[in-house]
């Protein structure tokens, strides 16, 4: 059995996409499975890290969700194969073009797409329920929840506790807000007995302004692209996150954080997360400085705080989608 995934990775959309369709790949493979990515662009980091779990990857020109990405698609995947989409950009005509040739399964956080034509959907927003597919894919199978969050396994693993109390700072593979350079600074200010850590991915445009801002300042430092986050992360006393794939993973870890909404697509983290939640759509917001003091001077909410979101996502989430989709 193979899988082909039809995904995206750039520095405007990010690898949030990736990543988790990277997290069920892996999944995949661990259970024999041939996979193979259908990308627009690779860059080095990500052909590396499909290589590591010995998944393929194929270069396609056409836009994705576009009726010649559907051609493309077919030309290279052969009829009946399991295939993974997980893109903003595919519409309702994309899938039901692909619907009846393949098992298809999409990943979907906004349950917008209507009708929307697939064997499987995967959404592991804590506010993700039956209702909302009901009326627009009535007969697919449902993966819901934070059971289906797709963990990479670098995420459950132990790692040795650090030597200094540290923050970590993570808004994304591309971060095309700025908002690292800005948490950093404020963490400066209201943390000084802390080191700051700073996770950035490939695709980030400001990294060598990072790089400056860290030589200034002994406590930051920059960790580019790391080959395991995970083990960046681990034993943090906090995590600052942008909503999305990572708070999945941070409550994986049992790791306390504050999760910062910064797209329209991230809104319903405002009212379903596990963690506390800053608004930081319109810009930083004027109360970040306040709620890291509380939380910080609070060492039992966030211990509480972040056994209460590990009780949501143990892990596992991949290996279920992986069961289910061999299923439909």
């Amino acid at each position: 059995m193979q899988l082909w995934v039809r995904t995206e990775a750039s520095a405007q959309i990010g690898l949030g996409h990736f990543m988790r369709c990277f997290a069920v790949a892996e999944a995949a493979r661990h259970r024999g499975m041939a996979v193979t990515f259908l990308l627009n662009d690779s860059s080095e980091a990500i052909r590396s890290r499909l290589a590591q779990i010995g998944a393929g990857c194929r270069r396609l020109e056409t836009a994705i969700g576009s009726p010649q990405d559907a051609a493309a698609i077919r030309a290279s995947v052969p009829t009946g194969e399991l295939l993974l989409v997980d893109s903003y950009a595919a519409e309702a005509v994309f899938y039901t073009d692909l619907c009846a040739d393949y098992r298809l399964a999409a990943f979907d956080d906004l349950a917008q797409v209507r009708p929307l034509n697939v064997h499987l959907v995967i959404n592991a927003a804590a506010s993700a329920s039956p209702q909302m597919y009901a009326e627009i894919t009535p007969d697919a199978h449902l993966c819901l929840g934070p059971d289906y969050a797709p963990i990479r396994h670098e995420f459950r693993r132990s790692y040795p506790a650090p030597r200094r109390a540290h923050i970590c700072v993570l808004f994304g593979g591309s971060d095309p807000r700025g908002f690292t350079a800005l948490c950093a600074e404020a963490l400066l200010e209201v943390a000084p007995r802390y080191d700051i850590r700073l996770i950035v991915g490939p695709a980030n445009g400001d990294v060598d302004a990072l790089r400056r801002l860290c030589a200034a300042h002994a406590a930051l430092k920059l960790y580019l692209s790391p080959d395991n986050v995970a083990e960046v992360l681990s034993g943090a006393s906090l995590v600052v996150t942008a909503a999305g794939g990572s708070v999945g993973e941070i409550a994986a870890m049992g790791l306390p954080a504050l999760v910062m909404v910064v797209v329209d697509n991230q809104a319903a983290s405002l009212s379903a997360s596990p963690y506390p939640v800053l608004d930081a759509r319109e810009g930083w917001p004027d109360g970040f400085n306040d709620k890291v003091k509380t939380l910080l001077s609070d060492v039992l909410g966030r211990v509480t705080e972040a056994a209460r979101a590990h009780s949501l996502v143990d892990g596992c989430g991949a290996e279920r989608i992986v069961e289910a989709m061999t299923r439909v």
